[in-house]
């Protein structure tokens, strides 16, 4: 099997390391071998315009209060584009199950579909993923092949491409587990399947067609934005990396990872292909001297050339496309304002919130107050738990958590959950906070949540410490009050929560006394399904250690 991405504990730790070492090369970044290059200091902000569609479009204010919560968090800088779109749909990683959508599952699993989209396109293609996995079944290689598609299709139906085509390719500059020193192979692995598929990266005789390859400039933080941009009208945004990990496990290598997209066209493409230009403008360019192989890829071409922006030639207001509100949530180093936006929007529920996660934790010292009573407080918590919390407190708010069990990171979860718990009991309001792990073996690696049973977010942002704050990671999340959305992504949430797993302290984590008693940790023991799990009862679910060593998630 291909390397597994590094788990980000051991990550951090290597970037943290080089951080002590590196030298200075300029305001506010460091300089390290083999792409480690570090932020010291917030980064500029973007231009806001292009993120606002240029001036270009403008939407009436919404009735919804959550609609109008984050139409006002995106003022200038998205919100005019948030109207006018139409939800496509949830695509489901691997395959979904019939029980909550009618995605047809595929051999090769979500990836198929996506690659199928790939070639429905006329000008542009735009994909920024952090992980590209090598290999043949790779689906990297599928996406490959349709780009080649794309390009044979120009070749001999120019007329199909008025203006030609354009493909760029982004990758996030992150470490993997076989590549601990070279946070540039995912880079170097999607060049590697473009040279396979027959597509040049140099000299290419095609009239009109363009492609180019970047890598994200920084290691910490680096780039965890996944997104696909089709001709500036349609985006699927997501948590999935490029990775064998989201795929059947019926295909050599997959992992069968659950992961969730949503895919939108209207306005809103227009706030993503902004995202994207703001991240390729931190980024380095592929350059290749004679015309490379395969096989002398590393030794030709290398990731050195500073990227510029390309030209918006927006000349008209983006076509309304549906009657859906869609909002654009990107954030970076040196731009945090979605961090306010899905703080406000958590905080503003007033019945429920549904949360499908990879990972979630309090601040980086959270976790260093596990065994304590009470574990991780307040104050060591993220402002968006914090805003969950006080509408429990304030109106009875039920928040359910779905989360990935994995071994490496739970620490950071009990610390979180202990201390939640801590805070509501002598309230009496415990029970309106409920986690499980997600049950299926494959895992999930999902970034969801579902407010008030009608305000849904899908994207690339943990409720974690690595993807809040100054040093957080570059994200992108859509934000939508589409009814079809919402409702299949209750479904789906319905269905996993039936079936997942209570969730169960270690044996040496010390009782919280002002825990009511819990029962023990026997073999097949669970809790009733409904409104009975809490995090503090002790013990692992038997059925949980087979992922004991998982390494998948990568800060991924």
């Amino acid at each position: 099997m291909l390397p597994a991405p590094l788990s980000r504990p051991l990550a951090w730790a290597l970037a943290l390391l080089t951080l002590l070492a590196g030298e200075t090369a300029g305001a506010g970044r460091a300089v390290f071998p083999a792409g480690f290059e570090v932020v010291r200091a917030p980064l500029p902000r973007p231009a806001l315009a292009p993120l606002d569609g240029l001036g270009l479009n403008a939407c009436p204010p919404p009735a919804a209060p959550l609609d109008r919560l984050l139409d006002e968090r995106t003022r200038g800088q998205g919100a005019a584009l948030s109207c006018g779109n139409r939800v496509e749909g949830l695509l489901h990683f691997p395959n979904p199950d019939p029980a909550y959508s009618a995605q047809p599952p595929r051999a090769g699993g979500a990836f198929e579909e996506l690659a199928d989209e790939v070639r429905r396109t006329r000008h542009e293609l735009l994909i920024a993923t952090m992980l590209w996995d090598d290999g043949p079944e790779a689906p990297g290689a599928a996406i490959a092949r349709a780009v080649a598609d794309l390009r044979r299709d120009l070749a001999a139906h120019p007329g199909r491409h008025p203006g030609g085509l354009t493909v760029r390719l982004l990758l996030g500059n992150s470490v993997r587990l076989g590549d601990l020193l070279d946070p540039t192979a995912n880079a170097y692995h999607a060049a590697r399947h473009l040279l396979e598929a027959g597509v040049p990266l140099t000299g290419d005789t095609v009239p009109g067609w363009r492609l180019e390859l970047a890598n994200y400039t920084y290691a910490l933080p680096h780039s965890h934005v996944k997104l696909v941009v089709q001709d500036g009208e349609t985006v699927l945004a997501g948590g999935f990396n490029v990775s064998l990990f989201h795929v059947p496990a019926q295909v050599p290598g997959g992992l069968d990872l659950a992961d969730l997209a949503l895919r939108v066209r209207g306005p809103v493409a227009r706030h993503a292909v902004a995202t994207f230009r703001d991240g390729w403008v931190l980024s380095r360019g592929l350059t290749c001297r004679g015309s490379p192989t395969p096989q002398t890829l590393r030794r030709d071409c290398s990731f050195s050339r500073p990227t510029s922006p390309w030209p918006l030639v927006w000349t008209g207001p983006a076509p309304a496309a549906g009657t859906a509100r869609v909002y654009g949530l990107y954030r970076r180093s040196g731009y945090t304002d979605a961090d306010d936006a899905v703080t406000a929007l958590f905080g503003a529920a007033r019945t429920s919130i549904d949360v499908m996660q990879s990972q979630v934790s309090g601040t980086l010292g959270c976790v260093g107050q596990l065994s304590e009573p009470g574990g991780c407080g307040p104050a060591l918590q993220l402002p968006v738990w914090r805003a969950a919390v006080r509408a429990v407190r304030e109106r009875g708010v039920r928040l359910r958590l779905l989360l990935d069990y994995d071994p490496l990171l739970q620490a950071e979860t009990l610390a979180f959950l202990r201390g939640v718990e801590a805070e509501l009991a002598p309230l009496g309001l415990a029970d309106h906070v409920q986690a499980r792990w997600y049950a299926p073996a494959g895992g999930l690696h999902t970034k969801a949540a579902l407010i008030d049973g009608g305000m849904l977010t899908v994207g690339s942002q943990n409720l974690h410490h690595s993807a809040f704050g100054p040093l957080g990671l570059s994200e992108y999340t859509l934000a939508t009050s589409d009814a079809g959305a919402a409702a299949e992504y209750g479904r789906m949430f319905a269905f996993e929560w039936a079936r997942a797993h209570a969730i169960h302290a270690p044996w040496w984590l010390p009782a919280d006394p002002a825990a009511p008693p819990a029962p023990g940790p026997g073999p097949g023991n669970r809790r009733e399904r409904e409104g009975k799990d809490r995090p503090h009862v002790t013990g692992f679910s038997p059925d949980q250690t087979q992922k004991i060593g998982s390494e998948r998630e990568g800060a991924g």
